[in-house]
């Protein structure tokens, strides 16, 4: 059990890859923070994942609300004292045609996605540089960061952001001996009914993985729980694909001479 005596804040916990990630801490023997807006599938997973209900605590809250975070920061450290990881994994995908946007859809995304982990990355660290404790962040961020697509301006925006807001981050909190780092997935099949994705979706992006298969959750859990393990004490600041190699190019074009 890699992670006894450890505890951990995942946000975005009640579906899809923060669950997983979530479910990957407890099997490795952390105590886990499960946060997340939606209080009834949030219960849901803490039930399932936790039965016993003795080593996970429940915080449905608004990441976007700097006082609910920093009133469930508090409730998550007098749960586990020791904590000193968080996972950054909420955030929201809408598809919004560039001139259909509306401010409101621009702002919930962005708010979400970027500057939910800010506020909570604040709460956390604030704390434990107060304590002269280090510790490990790890934001969730998306290939999409550095590919567009039609309906997603708002989307890969908020990403790429928390590219860059990692590394900032990676480098202010350094001296605190506090490591921050992003994974980035491509596509992960979810099947999540707060974030629906339609068919003619799935199937196109699906032809662009080179490994053949979309990812699941505990493929983007693992690269976690190493990221805020032992075996990458040097490692901060950095973006971590796990796309089965959809960034590394196009890999569906045929051969490009004639035949």
């Amino acid at each position: 059990m890699r992670f006894q005596g450890r505890a951990v804040v995942v946000t975005g916990a009640a579906h899809g890859i923060g669950r997983g990630i979530a479910e990957a801490y407890l099997a490795e023997g952390a105590r886990v923070a499960l946060w997340d807006l939606r209080e009834d599938a949030l219960k849901d997973a803490a039930r399932v994942l936790d039965p016993a209900g003795r080593s996970t605590t429940v915080q449905p809250l608004d990441v976007r609300d700097a006082r609910a975070v920093a009133a469930a920061m508090d409730a998550a450290l007098a749960f586990a004292p020791e904590c000193d990881t968080l996972v950054n994994a909420a955030g929201i995908y809408p598809s919004h045609p560039l001139l259909e946007m509306a401010e409101a859809d621009w702002d919930a995304v962005l708010n979400t996605n970027l500057k939910g982990p800010l506020l909570v990355t604040q709460a956390l660290c604030r704390r434990l540089v107060a304590q002269g404790r280090g510790g490990s962040v790890v934001n969730i961020s998306s290939g999409a960061a550095n590919s567009a697509r039609p309906g997603a301006a708002h989307y890969a925006t908020s990403k790429a952001g928390l590219n860059m807001l990692t590394r900032a981050m990676a480098l202010e909190l350094a001296p605190h001996g506090i490591r921050v780092n992003a994974v980035s997935p491509g596509y992960v099949e979810v099947n999540s009914p707060f974030n629906p994705l339609s068919q003619a979706y799935k199937d196109a992006i699906s032809t662009g993985i080179p490994l053949g298969r979309a990812g699941r959750p505990d493929d983007i859990a693992r690269t976690v729980l190493f990221l805020t393990g032992p075996d990458s004490e040097w490692i901060t600041g950095s973006i971590i694909s796990v796309d089965g190699g959809s960034g590394a190019g196009r890999s569906q074009l045929p051969l490009s001479r004639p035949e």
